[in-house]
């Protein structure tokens, strides 16, 4: 169990990954667009290896600019990944892609432990997407989310601190009045560690964690993480 003093009022978190099965829905992703080149074995075998192509183009673009909505993020990161496969992309393969991220459903464990989290807190997410984009992924998840922000608002991805700051000023809090939850390590420990936010990491895969963004507890997934924040 955290003790945090200042006691939050509102626990943010990341979406992608972190409540929704986004890892599954990008290679989901791949493995159609290979489909139509490919045989289904190979479709298989070489998604993983598309999708993790795909997810690391999308983070370098995000990172460059000038900010442009994380669709067309997605349309450039899918071009990239493709090329170095040795296709080309096509307005069906964009929207296969798009058409996947339009409803990603939740993990598990997510809707009951958010159920919990919300009889003491209300809860926020804040994600390097696009609000039309994201809709069908809050949808999925089933309750109430009392705040979405979104790097469109912000005009800037994770960790770009002036998505969290935002964030902030939209809620009318501080970030003392938070923990941050998520998966990612680069765009979410990260701006946590050098802003100061208190956060929780959310180690789905197993990675071995960075040093130099300690979160402030670590969980296998979100069923713990009503004890940890003390909901009854």
């Amino acid at each position: 169990m955290l003790q945090l003093q200042p006691v939050p009022t509102i626990i943010t978190f990341d979406c992608y990954g972190t409540l929704v099965q986004w890892h599954a829905a990008v290679r989901s992703a791949a493995r159609a667009i290979l489909a139509g080149r490919v045989t289904q074995a190979e479709a298989e075998d070489r998604s993983p290896t598309l999708a993790d192509r795909l997810r690391s183009a999308a983070v370098e673009r995000q990172q460059h600019p000038p900010y442009c909505d994380y669709k067309s993020v997605l349309r450039s990161a899918l071009a990239v990944a493709l090329a170095e496969a040795g296709h080309t992309a096509t307005p069906e393969d964009e929207g296969t892609l798009l058409s996947t991220f339009g409803r990603i459903e939740p993990h598990p464990d997510v809707p009951a432990a958010l159920t919990r989290l919300r009889a003491r807190y209300r809860l926020a997410i804040i994600s390097n997407t696009d609000d039309d984009l994201i809709a069908g992924s809050i949808a999925a998840i089933g309750l109430p989310i009392d705040f979405v922000i979104t790097a469109q608002q912000a005009r800037a991805y994770k960790p770009d601190h002036r998505l969290f700051l935002h964030a902030y000023e939209i809620m009318g809090v501080t970030k003392q009045e938070t923990v941050h939850v998520g998966m990612g390590q680069f765009t979410d420990l990260k701006v946590c560690h050098e802003l100061g936010i208190r956060s929780v990491w959310i180690d789905r895969a197993g990675e071995p964690p960075n040093p130099n963004w300690p979160p402030d507890a670590a969980l296998n997934d979100l069923a713990g993480l009503p004890d940890l924040l003390s909901v009854p």
